[in-house]
């Protein structure tokens, strides 16, 4: 299945595609609450609203931020589950918040996401992994995929807090 920026398209719901992990978030959330909390960062609300539907139509409670200095203030006192950040934004890019959360004693996961690559030609989503983000994905994305590694990501975190 291909995505593009700006198309959301249906995941079949037959028992094949259960074991895909957005699928296994939200069903295994069903009834005990949300699959995680996800805080969205990105200046483009069209984006945002876009990979937000993903989410929550996955089983995540959605957070979004407009920008870094935003996002920053707002974990300041709420813990979410997983930060989805662009990397080149206005007033606090998405090295920046990777940077200042990198700081802190427990920090949630965090997945990068640009557009700029091959528009700055440089490798923004090596470089995000280099300052230490979990998983980088390119514009435009596929949610799947998207989806998939943040499900990792937040099991990932569930099993290390349990043990």
């Amino acid at each position: 299945m291909e995505s593009t920026l700006y198309e959301l398209r249906a995941r079949p719901t037959s028992p094949q595609s259960a074991s895909a992990a957005p699928e296994t978030s939200a069903t295994s959330a069903g009834a005990a609450g949300p699959a995680g909390t996800v805080l969205l960062v990105d200046d483009d609300p069209d984006f945002r609203g876009m990979v937000g539907t993903a989410f929550t139509r996955a089983g995540y409670i959605v957070l979004e931020a407009e920008n870094g200095n935003a996002a920053l203030a707002m974990l300041a006192d709420r813990r979410v589950d997983l930060v989805v950040t662009d990397i080149i934004m206005p007033e606090a890019d998405g090295y920046e918040i990777i940077l200042r959360l990198k700081q802190l004693p427990s920090r949630p996961p965090l997945i990068a996401v640009t557009g700029g690559s091959l528009r700055l030609r440089m490798e923004l989503p090596g470089m995000a992994r280099l300052l230490g983000a979990e998983a980088a994905f390119e514009k435009p994305l596929d949610l799947a995929a998207l989806l998939a590694e943040a499900g990792r990501l937040i099991g990932a975190g569930r099993t290390e807090t349990t043990t």
